[in-house]
């Protein structure tokens, strides 16, 4: 019988390349951001895959998505103890639950890279498929978690991640597995120059196009002119165990008046609320006292309000919504959060995770909004869209404002849930990612931060501190013109696609015509 010693020696040149590209892709992401990262990070896996049981492959694959799917989402352990009333060893199983999900994608990632032969001139290009295909399957599976996407490391590189406005973050994650997989390739036919440097040079020529096309973007993007609106943001910065409290409606309703008050009120277009700032059912005649305080804040200030409270009812289902008021006061318009937050607003699979009930408990679980609408700027008819916290995870939701006619994309949203942790910077990374895909400038107004404003280039014009109170006033330029991504949605998803069934389909023809054909029986007689 094997002893564990000599089985843990059989699997360590598998074990340890996963580690180290699990760390890399960890390495590459907020907080640490160190994008360059991300660029060697699949090389230790693909390199050591050679001609080796899938199986081995497969373990190698979970070792590397746990590493970095630890790096994802450590965080929320903390969120799950301090929110969900659970105790450590109930946060942190239920952590691993959702790292263990994650990691079957680097495993079946592993493990079907295994069964292609890197000296072939197509190895890098199916491998960067298999990937894209792997992250987008993690866009609906479960209702959807694609957080922190391999191309979401590359968010401060603007040159490069202009290529987001043709392919959306899918092209970023294609042309950096691409990368990777040419140099594993390079080093695999390292003895044989003349088909090694083909397979690095292909990958760094294509990047060197990105790069020139993307500085050409950044360029003519700013030099456009345009008539800019003056946003106001506010930051009210309330902990998370104090926003439901009861007796907080009052509380809350004074705070970010206090806030608002402090503005410079010259030309104002609009004020911003973070995600439901104001803890109680907006239009329900109980809260009226409150609502007619907010309803004279506009016309004090005489500016639009974009405000972050509940619609519906107890009894009709809670709606996660944000309230339009024009300068008198009126609802011009609302825009319900479609895409729930998974623990944190509904609780799905009730039967085996009602543990986690807590989560919801005193805010109530909520209902899905019909429908995303684009809404018109009181005073100056300017078309806008409202994504709301987590939905600024996937990318089809502005990409469908955006189609709407939206020319401006304002993201409200809460992360004290998340503490000091990597998440709030994770988050705020995959909100600037939208703006590049969508070509429209992005207001983000968050509860404890990150708050800011980013351009349509992707560029970080604006960024408040975690856990500030605090208040910014930018100008923003609405825009028009629509990205290729705007039109054309993920193709590149479809491209990847083929790729890999030409793919199938080429090796279930070698292996057929690769078998000995048996002699026929002979002749009777």
């Amino acid at each position: 019988m094997t002893s564990p010693v000599a089985r843990f020696r059989s699997a360590w040149p598998i074990l340890w390349p996963g580690a180290l590209t699990g760390g890399l892709f960890w390495c590459s992401i907020p907080h640490l951001d160190l994008g360059l990262a991300a660029w060697i990070c699949l090389i230790p896996a693909l390199f050591r895959l050679g001609p080796i049981p899938w199986r081995r492959a497969w373990w190698g694959g979970m070792v590397a998505g746990v590493v970095a799917g630890t790096g994802r989402t450590y965080w929320i352990a903390q969120t799950l103890q301090r929110y969900g009333d659970l105790s450590l060893p109930a946060a942190l199983s239920t952590t691993v639950l959702l790292i263990l999900y994650l990691a079957l994608y680097w495993a079946a990632f592993c493990a079907l890279c295994s069964r292609l032969d890197p000296r072939r001139p197509a190895f890098p290009w199916v491998v960067a498929s298999l990937w894209v295909i792997l992250e987008w399957v993690q866009s609906w599976m479960i209702s959807g978690f694609p957080w922190q996407l391999l191309g979401y490391s590359q968010y401060r590189c603007l040159p490069l991640v202009q290529l987001a406005s043709v392919t959306g973050v899918y092209g970023l994650s294609f042309l950096v597995a691409l990368t990777n997989a040419g140099i594993a390739q390079a080093l695999t036919l390292i003895a044989q120059p003349r088909r090694a440097v083909p397979a690095a040079a292909v990958p760094v020529l294509l990047l060197a196009v990105v790069w020139l096309a993307g500085q050409a973007r950044l360029d003519r993007l700013e030099r456009e002119p345009g008539q800019p609106l003056t946003v106001a943001v506010l930051q009210g910065n309330v902990p998370q165990e104090q926003k439901w409290k009861a007796g907080r409606k009052a509380g809350a309703t004074q705070h970010y008046a206090s806030l608002a008050r402090g503005l410079d009120r010259t030309d104002l277009d609009l004020v911003v609320f973070p995600e439901t700032a104001l803890p109680f059912f907006f239009a329900d005649s109980t809260n009226a006292e409150h609502r007619s305080a907010v309803e004279a804040l506009a016309r004090e200030l005489n500016a639009p309000l974009l405000v972050g409270s509940l619609g519906g009812s107890w009894e009709e289902g809670i709606y996660n919504r944000a309230w339009l008021l024009d300068a008198s006061g009126q609802v011009a318009g609302t825009a319900d959060k479609v895409h729930l937050v998974p623990f944190g607003e509904y609780l799905p699979f009730a039967s085996i995770f009602r543990y986690l009930q807590g989560l919801t408990a005193e805010s109530g679980a909520f209902t899905p909004g019909l429908g995303h609408r684009v809404l018109r700027l009181p005073g100056s008819d300017v078309p806008f869209g409202v994504f709301i916290c987590y939905e600024s995870i996937f990318p089809a939701i502005t990409r469908e404002l955006a189609l709407g006619g939206a020319e401006l994309l304002i993201n409200t949203t809460n992360d004290a849930w998340f503490g000091r942790t990597a998440a709030p910077y994770q988050h705020f990374a995959m909100a600037a990612m939208r703006a590049v895909e969508t070509g429209r400038p992005i207001v983000r107004a968050a509860n404890t931060g990150i708050s800011g404003l980013i351009a349509p280039s992707g560029r970080i014009l604006r960024a408040t501190g975690l856990f500030e109170t605090t208040t910014i006033t930018v100008q923003v330029t609405p825009r028009r013109e629509q990205t290729l991504y705007t039109r054309y949605g993920d193709l590149l998803v479809l491209c990847c696609g083929v790729v890999l069934a030409v793919a199938c389909w080429q090796r279930w023809r070698h292996r057929n015509h690769s078998r000995p054909i048996s002699a026929p029986p002979p002749a009777a007689g």
